[in-house]
């Protein structure tokens, strides 16, 4: 064979040449993701007929509709009705940045949102000083990101200028008063000993919620933990996974747990599952390909954008912090140190600010080739699917810290959705306690428990099931 040695410009024209190459052949290859909007449909009458049956005495939302008709008339209603829990779950997450933001002001953060109010009720003072942080950078001629963000989502809700500080104040009492009442609750279901009622109340506890887009990686890491557990059962075989879903992937915007602001927005479990199918030899890097399915305009806008960017061979940055105050175990603290390391490089971190010491941060460049296989699809999984050709239906699927936002009844109809959209033996995975009501076509198979701390209860239960 000839080999040709090019230097100077050329080489440099022949390495663009080829990158272009590269990415029309990802672009071609996974064709059917991007074409995926096309196919997306309410759920109809017949394919839920189980799901009703199941949940005719329930006496829940939308399980006695008794016909055609009138179910394309309610699941209707149920998309519109869910796709306006977002904005709540913005407000919440502007709370969130109050409470814990240090990207806008120096002051100290607040513990959780029931510190942010005095034993009558009233917002504190030290809450008070952060709103108003708050809302003195939200005047700077060029803000910071999120704070930008607020700014134009009051605007968009015709907040006037001169009540933003009583509107975040409000926003900040209610989020506070749901969270003492949802700790209420979960307490008052510990202290019945009814096996079914505290799992009931667990799993649906934020079903009337706004609908929050937080993110975490140890999340991720229980992920990892239960498909490479499931492997060693020989449930998943080697190559196994071509196409994976990924329901409400997450923005990391300011989340109620660890409330770091300190970086641009992110995503972080489309990659993270990619890159854990990947390290287990479940899929193959030229084959792998990742669909999120999310409800929240921002949330797919910036996913889209991130694919864009890949197509332009820029990589996609993710900053990973840990609190080494947090007792992780040893193998979250591995996942955290090796995370990127397959779809990735090394990056430089960005600057922990002083007022959380004892953060450590990572950070990863994502290569463009893994990023241009990520893409967004605009669905509500409660009320819709997508329609696939034959054999590009999904091997995995994930939805994490997801359903809980949902009754019971919605929760069946998002695992019939689900189900309509895999292959047949794909695999099914959850975190949240789901009812054991659902379509006879996933096979519930395991629970996995993974540890986030060497001491006390924190973790997580990942559920699994096949499809049949």
């Amino acid at each position: 064979m000839l080999a040709i040695h090019m230097d100077g410009p050329a080489s440099g024209f022949w390495r663009r040449f080829r990158w272009l190459a590269f990415s029309f052949l990802v672009l071609l290859c996974s064709a059917v993701v991007f074409s995926a909007n096309t196919g997306v449909r309410y759920l109809r009458f017949a394919e839920v007929a189980e799901t009703l049956r199941l949940f005719v005495h329930s006496g829940l939302s939308g399980s006695d509709v008794a016909d055609s008709n009138a179910w394309d008339h309610w699941i209707r209603e149920q998309d519109a009705e869910v796709r306006a829990r977002i904005d709540r779950g913005i407000e919440d997450s502007i709370s969130n940045l109050i409470l814990y933001g240090t990207s806008y002001t120096s002051l100290p953060r607040l513990e959780n949102p029931e510190s942010a109010v005095t034993r009558d009720g009233k917002v504190s003072e030290a809450a008070r000083a952060r709103v108003d942080a708050l809302v003195l950078a939200m005047g700077a001629s060029a803000p910071m990101e999120r704070v930008r963000i607020v700014r134009d989502f009051l605007k968009r809700r015709g907040v006037a200028e001169a009540g933003v500080p009583r509107f975040l104040s409000d926003n900040l009492q209610r989020l506070a008063e749901e969270q003492g009442a949802y700790r209420k609750k979960l307490e008052d279901a510990e202290s019945s000993h009814d096996t079914d009622q505290k799992l009931s109340t667990r799993g649906t506890l934020y079903q009337a919620r706004g609908l929050s887009a937080d993110t975490s990686l140890l999340v991720n890491y229980a992920l990892e933990d239960t498909l490479r557990a499931l492997a060693a059962k020989g449930v998943l075989q080697e190559g196994s996974i071509r196409r994976i879903a990924v329901i409400g992937p997450g923005l990391d915007f300011t989340n109620k747990h660890s409330g770091y602001d300190f970086y641009p927005l992110q995503t972080i479990q489309p990659f993270a599952v990619m890159e854990t199918v990947l390290r287990l030899k479940l899929g193959k890097p030229e084959e792998v390909e990742v669909v999120t399915m999310d409800l929240n305009p921002g949330v797919n806008a910036h996913i889209a954008k991130l694919a864009r960017d890949a197509r332009e061979n820029r990589a996609y940055r993710v900053q990973l912090p840990r609190d080494e105050a947090a007792d992780w175990p040893q193998p979250a603290v591995a996942y955290w140190e090796h995370f990127g390391e397959i779809i990735g490089t090394q990056a430089k971190a960005l600057s922990v600010p002083q007022a959380l010491g004892g953060v450590t941060l990572r950070a990863v460049a994502i290569a463009p080739r893994f990023a241009l296989r990520v893409s967004p699809l605009d669905l509500n999984v409660v009320a819709q699917c997508v329609e696939l050709p034959p054999g590009q239906a999904f091997d995995l699927v994930i939805a994490t810290n997801i359903l809980v936002y949902y009754d019971r009844f919605q929760q069946a109809l998002a695992m019939a959705s689900i189900a309509r959209m895999m292959n047949p033996g794909g695999i099914f995975l959850a975190n949240d306690a789901l009812s054991a009501h659902h379509v006879q076509s996933l096979e519930y198979l395991d629970r996995h428990t993974v540890a986030f701390a060497t001491r006390g209860p924190y973790g997580d239960n990942v559920l699994a099931y096949r499809r049949r």
